[in-house]
């Protein structure tokens, strides 16, 4: 495994930081329904943050959130666990790939669990603090469900953005 640190300059370092804290906030907010559209990278090019020194405070802020609690018909989250979440080299920036497995719960009358994978894929200009390209799809059933909640995309990337901006001191 290759440390980040080792890996790239260290005048880098604290704008990659804030890009990946953010993506860290938004990540388990973001369950949208558009097609996963991963971009290809070079072998070798990209490193687990799962594995890196920020592996347990992106797991403590994945196992905070309930992006369940927004969805018609379901209080909680059954299940929220990230599978690998990658910082990956790209053109003007980072790009972080995560998948995960998300469940939620209904505790109503009628009580049942709905399950999905998410894929996502955010590009990040880390000199200009912005988010540059994103892309998040959900399959299985919890997909279908996600589907119909309608304006998600814009307020998971609104608040990913004011994430890095804050995050970014601007």
């Amino acid at each position: 495994m290759t440390k980040i640190s080792a890996a790239l300059p260290s005048s880098l370092l604290p704008s990659l930081r804030m890009g990946l804290l953010a993506v860290a906030f938004a990540l388990p907010l973001s369950p949208l329904p558009l097609a996963s559209a991963q971009a290809q990278t070079a072998p070798g090019s990209c490193w687990s943050l799962l594995q890196s020194k920020f592996g347990p405070q992106i797991e403590k802020s994945v196992n905070e959130a309930d992006p369940c609690k927004k969805l018609p018909g379901l209080d909680h989250k059954e299940k929220f666990e990230v599978k690998s979440l990658d910082l990956c080299n790209a053109a003007g920036g980072v790009q972080i790939n995560a998948r995960a497995d998300l469940a939620c719960k209904s505790h109503g009358i009628v009580q049942a669990t709905v399950k999905g994978q998410l894929e996502a894929s955010v590009t990040v200009d880390v000199g200009a603090c912005k988010i540059t390209d994103s892309h998040v799809g959900v399959s299985g059933p919890i997909g279908d469900l996600i589907s119909s909640v309608g304006g998600i995309q814009e307020l998971a990337r609104g608040f990913a953005q004011a994430k890095i901006s804050e995050i970014c001191g601007k």
